[in-house]
């Protein structure tokens, strides 16, 4: 019953009008709005000819705009909506459609302009999964047009990233009527000082055209600012611009957007699309520094393939292609010592020999909180950041409760004010033991509609039924939070030099590759961790060893398009909450976020849900 009212009521006609639809004036339109879409069809159809009626889904539009005609003494208005959608039952691509719909029932232009701009407005507002009801439809406003700050790297990758902008996101910007400022940066390190003192109350969010490398900038600069805790909430948007671009399919695939054939296209789509969710992050410790990652931590090939292809940074992606290639036609193996706190009982193999104990179809949904003798530590790491004291739970789930800009018109005149907190609008040697063993062995438009507008405000709330968390308000914890000047917390981690908590696995072998990943792809046709979500609460440690066959190898390569490796039996997964990686050969790369860092020990632990992306999910 509930589900049948809920359809009627995204099928009740809140406008109705006749139009003509440009350029041809003289054939009319029943157009209907709905909360939807529009659907139109022509008026004088011919007779026995079956009614044929057109659909526009809200879902796949960016923005409105109203027009005057061309001519001085043409009475007409317009309002013309921009939406991308699908060619063809593929969907492999969206294209760009603009409908503009003209009106000339009066004689004066600002008349017909008065109609069109109430349509232009219920447009905007459904466009963005604002509420609008049918007794609001006379009284709807435009909602704000906040500014964003678009960080440009024209040295990432091919240094193709201000032209991309240029040619396709610039437009769709305008599109969708969202102010915006460039900010060219010329150094390595430029975007991490911008963000230092960048005073955030002045933008609506910041979007990073580059590879991974300038998000990884912006993030450790919002880190190390004094009000970090506030600082790492403001929402960042990607776009890709660089040969990695992790973060952006990762985005686009848990958008159900495509990264092909025009990658570019999409992730602004997204962009524009967006919600603003919460993002985990991974405090890492190395014996001088402390950063942040949002990606990967890798070591083995998969850091050599990584650092070594700089070189032919260039060519873009294909570089890692022809290293993948290259190194493993002389495969290296390298020893260490891996400890990790897993989120459950996981069984490893042994001696690298045995075939996969734990196999990981996709999809799959993890429950994170499956095994009791680790409620401890996920009680710790579920309430990092929090300031206000807590008591230790029995059980418990990760809540992310969010405030959401009102969806509802009447909280707009309710409140006297249109909330400004949602990007929606725009302004104007040899050092490695060689291996000798041979080869010895989308949301859809329906699913855009059903969400809330998100402001970001996010806080970490372990829900018990039993115990209470915070002894203060949630209000009050939100304030502590966001005003804490304090270091983050890493209650997981001991210092580097002692050892690991006896709750921890440890095992020293010879590896191939580690790689502990957090977002579904390591780059361009990487799905290497294909359940991870933004803010799922864990790390997947990857792990693997010494003996296995270069085919077997370069198989798993290949299985990273679709995420098939890993069913593979040389592929470990571990889900965990922090992980410690100790090198015992002597010379290697580690690459945090695609950046190398200096070689030794690393460790790291789970910062659940603590930055903001503009994404969807």
């Amino acid at each position: 019953m509930t589900e049948q009212i809920n359809m009627e009521n995204k099928t009740q006609v809140l406008l109705e009008g006749y139009f003509f639809l440009f350029p041809l004036r003289l054939t009319k339109y029943d157009v209907k709005l709905t909360k939807q879409g529009i659907t139109f069809y022509e008026l004088q159809q011919k007779k026995n000819v079956l009614k044929t009626e057109k659909s526009i889904h809200f879902g796949d539009v960016v923005g409105c705009r109203c027009k005057k005609g061309k001519s001085e003494n043409d009475p007409s208005a317009y309002f013309s909506i921009f939406s991308y959608q699908f060619k063809g039952k593929s969907k492999r691509k969206r294209s760009k459609y603009e409908f503009s719909f003209g009106l000339c029932d009066f004689q004066n232009f600002e008349d017909n302009l008065k109609v069109c701009q109430k349509w232009r407005n219920v447009i905007v507002c459904l466009s963005r999964n604002i509420v609008v009801n049918s007794n609001e439809v006379e009284f709807c406003m435009l909602p704000p047009s906040p500014t964003v700050l678009v960080l440009i790297n024209p040295h990432s990758g091919p240094g193709k990233a201000q032209q991309i902008f240029e040619s396709t996101v610039k437009p769709m910007l305008d599109d969708a009527d969202i102010d915006y400022k460039v900010l060219i940066t010329e150094y390595a390190g430029h975007a991490s000082e911008v963000v230092k003192t960048l005073k955030l109350e002045d933008w609506s969010g910041l979007v990073i055209v580059s590879g991974d490398g300038l998000i990884y900038e912006v993030i450790n600069g919002l880190m190390s600012r004094k009000d970090w805790a506030k600082a790492i909430k403001f929402p960042i948007g990607c776009l890709p611009g660089g040969s990695g671009n992790a973060l952006c399919c990762s985005v686009n695939y848990l958008a159900g957007e495509p990264m092909d054939p025009d990658m570019v296209l999409h992730s602004t789509f997204v962009l524009i699309k967006h919600k603003i969710l919460p993002i985990d992050l991974v405090l890492l410790q190395t014996p001088t520094d402390q950063i942040y990652s949002f990606l990967s931590v890798a070591w083995g090939i998969i850091a050599d393939i990584d650092y070594e292809s700089e070189k032919l940074r260039s060519i873009g992606s294909t570089r890692f292609t022809l290293y993948t290639i290259m190194r493993i036609l002389k495969l290296r193996t390298y020893r260490a010592r891996v400890s990790f706190l897993p989120v459950s009982d996981q069984k490893l193999k042994e001696n690298g020999k045995s075939s996969k104990t734990v196999k990981f179809p996709r999809p799959r949904r993890y429950t994170i909180f499956s095994n009791d003798s680790n409620q401890e530590a996920l009680n710790s790491v579920y309430n990092v950041g929090c300031v206000g004291k807590f008591k230790s739970l029995d059980e418990g789930d990760l809540r992310i409760r969010s405030q959401s800009m009102p969806t509802n018109m009447s909280d707009y005149m309710t409140q006297g004010e249109i909330p400004t907190n949602s990007l929606t609008s725009k302004s104007d040697n040899k050092l490695y033991e060689e291996n000798e063993d041979e080869d010895s062995g989308h949301h859809s438009g329906d699913e855009a509609l059903n969400g809330d507008v998100e402001n970001g405000l996010v806080d970490f709330n372990l829900n018990s039924t039993t115990n209470e968390v915070f002894e203060d308000s949630v209000d009050e914890t939100i304030s502590m939070i966001t005003e804490s000047a304090d270091p983050v917390p890493s209650p997981l981690l001991s210092p580097l030099d002692e050892d690991v908590p006896n709750t921890w696995t440890t095992v020293e072998d010879d590896f191939v590759t580690a790689l502990a990943i957090y977002l579904p792809y390591l780059g361009p046709d990487n799905l290497v961790s294909p359940d991870s979500k933004l803010n799922d609460g864990c790390i997947n440690l990857m792990l693997v060893r010494k003996g296995v066959s270069k085919n077997e190898l370069l198989n798993i390569f290949l299985q990273f398009t679709t995420g098939e490796h890993i069913n593979s039996p040389a592929f470990e997964v571990i889900k965990c909450l922090a992980f410690r990686l100790v090198p015992l050969t002597e010379k290697g790369n580690i690459m945090v976020d695609g950046e190398r860092i200096d070689y030794g020990p690393i460790q790291g632990q789970i910062l659940p849900g603590l930055a903001r992306i503009m994404a969807i999910q």
